[in-house]
This record gives C-alpha cells, structure tokens and sequence, in this order.
C-alpha cells in the first residue's frame, strides 16, 4: 500500500513529464536530487509533499576501476552535482540525467573533467535501474605544451525510431592541438582546431539506451536538448572563445569548412545577445 501511495505521489508531481510524443517533452529540474550521505548514494525526491529517498549503488556512477584510473590524473571527473534533469520515457517511467564537472582551480594546466551518467526511475516499484552508465569521462580541458584541448557531450531527447519511447542522442565536440606545420620557428606551439562529430543514437531497449549505428548523423527537427548541469558554457565553448572571441564556431578554426550542423540552446542563445564578440563568461 506504501509503494503505491509514494509512485502515486511521484506520478502526481511528474504529471508535467508524461508528453504524448518527444516532440512536446518537458524537461523537470526540481523533483529529483543527488543526495551523498557518508559515501552512500540516493536520489531524493518529493512524493506527497515529503521527501523520499531510493538507493543508487554507487558503482553506477564511479566505478572503482575507472576511479582508480584517475588517481594521477590533474582532476576528478567524479564530482556530481546533485541537480538531476527528469524527462519521460513514454512508458510510464522517468528517464534521469546525472551530471558531474570539477574545475581545477589555480595551476597552468586549468584542467577541467566530468562525466553523464543516465538511469530509470520506475514510479510504479519506487526502483532505480542503470539507463546508459558507460559513457566514460564526457566533458574535458586541459592545457598542455601551450595549447589547450577540450570535449564535450550534448545531449538530445528523440524517439528517433517511433516505437514511442524516448532516445538518446549524443553530440561531441573537440579542440584538438595537432602538431604545427614544419618551418623554420622551433618555438612554434601545437595548432587548436575544432570538430563535431555526428549525432550517435542511444535507442532505448530491454531497460537500457543501447547505441544504434542505423541512426548515426540523424537530427530530427523534433529533439529536445537537455541543459548543462552545473556549468554555463561547456569546455569546448570556453576554450573556443578564448581562442577566437566568438561563440559561433563557423569563426573558429575548423578541420573542415563547414558550419557545426548542430548548435545546442546555450550558445544559440550566446550567439544572439553577443552577436559580435563580449566579455567571455565566467
């Protein structure tokens, strides 16, 4: 009886996240939280006007191997805020976006890491389960020999194969520091240069967002980007404006001539209140 009063609970202040296509997704920024209690990990949530809480092994969102790994790296790549983005899967269950980001503070490096991780919220059992937790470091910069490299993940909400499910689309961006042309000037450094990659789909089956090639470079006019969390330029934006005072990457140095074919909400909304150039964003 408990368990269906608290799902009919979280049902009720989720009514805004039940679309009838991706197409009219809402995104919920307010019903969940990362809660980290003496290194223990839960999702907290409203149901009923109190707060709830559900379990989430902390190995879904730092793997002991992968945080091993780390250990001679300048930064952790571990640090979560506790905001969560909620979204309908349009099978009566949440879909929940994880996001970690920590800025080395001082140091020539200025390195920055962090990760996204995406799990199933069940209203019905008041369980979590993983969604898509291998993604790996998402987010990236560092400087090194003088030159600063970045990346970055977007992300899309889709039913990209019209099952009535919501998919997952991943966009990623780099500045690469390729070696310089040979010449004469031995003092030359390393050459930044920007790329996108095409959209990979995450289509969502048996539980979980599995990618799916079939739908690689495929941008629906109907996707939903979901926002940064805890950030407000991505590292590839912050990188990119340092280098070449503009938000728009038609005006950075690309490996190709043609325009990013995907421009996520934040820097759309950069571009038209700093159409020119501006004081770059902290």
């Amino acid at each position: 009886m408990a368990t269906r009063l608290l799902a009919a609970g979280v049902a009720a202040a989720c009514v805004a996240l039940s679309p009838a296509s991706p197409a009219s997704l809402s995104l919920n920024t307010n019903q969940f939280a990362l809660i980290s209690t003496d290194g223990k990990l839960a999702l907290q949530f409203d149901a009923r006007g109190k707060k709830q809480q559900v379990s989430v092994p902390s190995g879904w969102l730092v793997p002991p191997d992968e945080e091993k790994a780390e250990t001679s790296n300048y930064v952790s790549s571990f640090n979560y805020d506790r905001r969560i983005t909620a979204f309908a899967l349009g099978n009566g269950k949440l879909g929940l976006h994880l996001s970690s980001f920590k800025l080395l503070r001082g140091g020539s490096a200025q390195a920055a890491a962090g990760r996204d991780v995406f799990l199933v919220y069940d209203p019905d059992a008041s369980t979590v389960q993983r969604g898509l937790t291998g993604l790996g470091i998402t987010k990236q910069r560092v400087r090194e020999e003088g030159c600063f490299s970045a990346r970055t993940a977007h992300f899309l909400l889709a039913d990209i194969n019209r099952d009535g499910i919501t998919d997952l689309g991943v966009v990623t961006e780099r500045i690469e520091c390729l070696p310089a042309a040979e010449n004469r000037d031995v003092d030359r450094i390393a050459q930044p240069v920007y790329s996108q990659h095409p959209v990979q789909w995450y289509v969502f089956s048996d539980g979980q967002w599995r990618m799916n090639p079939a739908y690689g470079g495929v941008l629906p006019q109907d996707s939903v980007a979901l926002p940064l969390i805890g950030m407000d330029l991505s590292p590839v934006d912050f990188v990119g404006y340092g280098y070449w005072k503009s938000h728009d990457p038609a005006k950075w140095r690309s490996k190709n001539r043609e325009s990013a074919p995907y421009q996520p909400p934040f820097r759309s909304k950069l571009l038209a209140e700093n159409p020119a150039s501006s004081p770059q964003p902290k």
